[in-house]
């Protein structure tokens, strides 16, 4: 079908305007500049919930009927649990499954992403203060008392660290940002 010259600028004339108002937007609307030393922290504070998850997910692909059927001891009139599909009112395992799998598979390669990063500061001298803080929940008191050295060498020790983390878990973005202390 050959279009006339009337329809191509009409359409020509509807994509420069649409094109003019996303540029115009854009300018208006400048990128929302990203903290990634906080993202960073984020991700090293819920590490090990997500490895857990990983674990938790895999379990229940290998046996669902034994994570979807109730408790033990507990009525099953209750609520019905079915391995096949029964409309809107019951459970289908098939597609909560493919979900699990899912987001099962999208957490992994956070968790393998995090542990890929935590490799390059492991032969560090300071180390310990990252799974103190993030994992152990220790403060940075508890942590130089533990390591037997001052508060401000944590804090600054843990800084470099995460600055170091952030960089493997963000790339090249993460170094528009400014490398800072971050307080407790």
């Amino acid at each position: 079908m050959k279009l006339n010259n009337e329809v191509l600028k009409i359409i020509e004339t509807a994509v420069n305007k649409a094109a003019k108002e996303s540029a115009k937007a854009i300018m208006q609307d400048p990128p929302v500049e990203r903290n990634y030393f906080r993202e960073t922290e984020i991700l090293l504070y819920n590490y090990q919930a997500l490895k857990l998850k990983v674990e938790q997910d895999e379990e229940f692909l290998y046996d669902p009927e034994a994570s979807a059927a109730p408790p033990s001891g507990r009525s099953k009139d209750i609520v019905i649990y079915s391995t096949r599909s029964t409309g809107s009112h019951g459970l289908d395992l098939d597609k909560y499954t493919q979900g699990v799998k899912s987001s099962m598979m999208r957490t992994r390669q956070e968790v393998l992403r995090i542990d890929r990063a935590l490799e390059v500061i492991k032969g560090d001298k300071y180390h310990d203060i990252i799974p103190m803080k993030y994992f152990d929940g220790m403060t940075i008191e508890d942590i130089a008392l533990s390591l037997g050295c001052d508060e401000k060498t944590v804090r600054r020790n843990k800084s470099r660290m995460v600055n170091k983390l952030k960089i493997m878990l963000f790339g090249a973005d993460a170094l528009s940002e400014n490398v800072r202390f971050v307080p407790e």
